[in-house]
């Protein structure tokens, strides 16, 4: 779960050039992405869609801080898919940029033309990489119920675009039909440590989906 944001921008990068290939989705998945994750850590609650803040005190992680502080602004709860529909400024940078902290990336910053910048994103540990994609090859090529874990990587993974970009074709077809199914909560798993942290994570799920479209 602590991985969750790192994970979805790392799978968004492309090894071949750098590029991240989820465009602007990637955004509305890294908001879900710390919904769920602010959850698990019992900082909020998500009833009827709306998000209540039961721990504004900081101390997580710079990301997860700046997320909780934004909520916790809010006069009454905000509305999950409101808040998710809204990616804080430069929120995919800031998770690459911890990935090329980490050493996990490597950032090539140059400009087309002397004028326009361009950012490339190169992967520098292959095998970080893999680790997430394989993550998510056990949900997309397994079946029956998955955890609450699973569940957040793979409809976030749906929400943001990369069933189609990491399982394309026609061979990929069942690996996106499963995200897909799981991005709908049809199979989610029925016996959750914690039913409210698994309900979060379905509705940070369906913000997400909902934000993309």
């Amino acid at each position: 779960m602590d991985s969750l944001g790192e994970d979805l921008a790392l799978l968004s990068v492309s090894p071949a050039d750098g590029r991240v290939t989820t465009g602007q989705r990637i955004g509305f998945g890294l908001m879900g992405s710390e919904l769920v994750r602010l959850a698990a850590a019992g900082r909020i609650t998500i009833t009827g869609g709306r998000v209540d803040v039961t721990d504004p005190s900081p101390g997580l992680d710079p990301l997860l801080d700046a997320a909780l502080a934004s909520l916790a602004g809010s006069r009454r709860g905000v509305r999950a898919k409101a808040w998710v529909s809204h990616p804080r400024r430069g929120i995919a940078e800031a998770y690459l940029e911890r990935l090329a902290a980490a050493g996990v990336l490597r950032v090539e910053r140059s400009s087309r033309l002397g004028i326009f910048p361009v950012t490339r994103w190169r992967v520098a540990d292959p095998g970080r990489q893999a680790e997430a994609k394989a993550r998510l090859d056990a949900i997309a090529f397994s079946t029956g119920p998955v955890s609450t874990a699973q569940a957040a990587l793979a409809g976030l993974a749906h929400a943001t675009g990369l069933g189609t970009v990491l399982y394309p074709g026609r061979d990929g077809r069942p690996a996106r039909a499963r995200l897909e199914r799981i991005a709908k909560g049809s199979e989610v798993a029925a016996a959750v440590a914690d039913a409210g942290t698994g309900d979060a994570a379905g509705q940070a799920m369906a913000a997400a989906n909902q934000a993309t479209r």
